[in-house]
């Protein structure tokens, strides 16, 4: 197999994010080295045509990875669901996760986080599947990176839902992780997920058109060793395949 390389775009209006931007668009591939200019400015265009506003900061980072670095996983099974309504989205969400895994106090303890969020977080927060109580601190939550589909067209060209199955797949795939619960913060993008026991639920009207405010759970069994979930989450190369 030919070189592979991480090329991974994020973009902040003001300044980056560490000095207060405020986030507008962050996305990533693994491409063969031929591919690496092309996707760095297809990923630079769309941090400079974002429905959340123009990037007036925009970091490429392009890395190698050596090839016995890359773990390669199973996509998801995807289930699409109806709803008219937020309430009867969230309502939803609370009889798709709950199970011998995961609490129906911490599925309700996770939505309130989620809708109590003043501002989106860069990252994902990690809840404790039976108690509900957040496990980390911040507003930066832990940032899902390195991964990409082995084949991006096998699934499908909504790039918003294929960007969210290769996330979600990921965070699946980590040990003590037991399921997900996510919203979009981009304002047209009102489409959510749940995400547990193999199954990607798609799921609308998870929140209010013009929202941009969204977020991303993660349920997590009490036991486990954080700081390994979370390096691998971060750190670790995956390529989903269908």
């Amino acid at each position: 197999m030919s070189e592979l390389y991480s090329v991974r775009m994020r973009a902040a209006q003001g300044g980056p994010h560490e000095k207060g931007g405020h986030h507008i668009s962050g996305a990533e591939r693994i491409v063969k080295l031929e591919e690496v200019g092309t996707i760095a400015q297809s990923l630079t265009d769309r941090a400079l045509h974002h429905s959340k506003g123009t990037a007036d900061f925009i970091n490429i980072t392009v890395d190698l990875i050596p090839p016995e670095k890359i773990t390669y996983i199973d996509c998801l099974k995807v289930e699409e669901h109806k709803t008219s309504s937020i309430s009867e989205s969230h309502q939803l969400v609370t009889e798709l996760l709950p199970g011998p895994n995961i609490s129906e106090t911490a599925v309700l303890k996770a939505i309130s986080l989620l809708k109590g969020l003043d501002k989106s977080m860069r990252g994902a927060m990690l809840v404790d599947a039976i108690t509900g109580e957040r496990l980390d601190t911040g507003d930066r939550g832990v940032r899902v990176s390195h991964m990409d589909s082995f084949d991006s067209y096998a699934l499908g060209d909504n790039e918003h839902m294929r960007e969210a199955l290769v996330l979600a797949s990921k965070v699946q795939s980590a040990d003590g992780i037991v399921g997900e619960l996510c919203w979009s913060d981009d304002p047209d993008y009102t489409v959510g997920y749940v995400a547990c026991n193999g199954v990607y639920h798609r799921i609308p009207n998870m929140k209010e058109l013009g929202s941009n405010i969204g977020g991303r759970v993660f349920f997590v069994r009490s036991n486990i060793d954080s700081e390994s979930v979370i390096e691998y989450l971060e750190r670790a190369p995956v390529l989903v395949k269908r």
